[in-house]
């Protein structure tokens, strides 16, 4: 019986330490990588509406910006990389994930 609840644990123990990761032009970043500079980019175009994603330079030189993308600063291609993670983790219709009251089906 012991033998079963230390194999259960360890089992539930390599479940939880499963990180979800998001790849892009041959960068990989974590999930709540992602999350994070989703909502720093929100933040700054919520600062500036006339941009559709926040600007790079911005972002680079917020101190909030995950330590995995400061390799990515810098790099030419790198407005681009951020807008392709942001969207990757968007949802479509917020329906998708029940975010609006009027949704059905969830």
């Amino acid at each position: 019986m012991r033998a079963l609840v230390i194999l259960l644990t360890i089992s539930v123990l390599q479940i939880s330490q499963c990180v979800v990761r998001v790849s892009d032009s041959g960068y990989s970043f974590s999930l709540e990588a992602v999350k994070t500079l989703k909502r720093l980019m929100e933040f700054d175009t919520s600062t500036n509406p006339s941009q559709t994603y926040g600007n790079a330079e911005s972002l680079c030189a917020d101190p909030d910006l995950p330590r995995d993308f400061r390799e990515l600063c810098g790099k030419h291609n790198i407005n681009q990389v951020f807008q392709n993670l942001v969207r990757i983790i968007s949802p479509i219709d917020p329906c998708e994930i029940c975010a609006n009251v009027a949704c059905t089906g969830c």
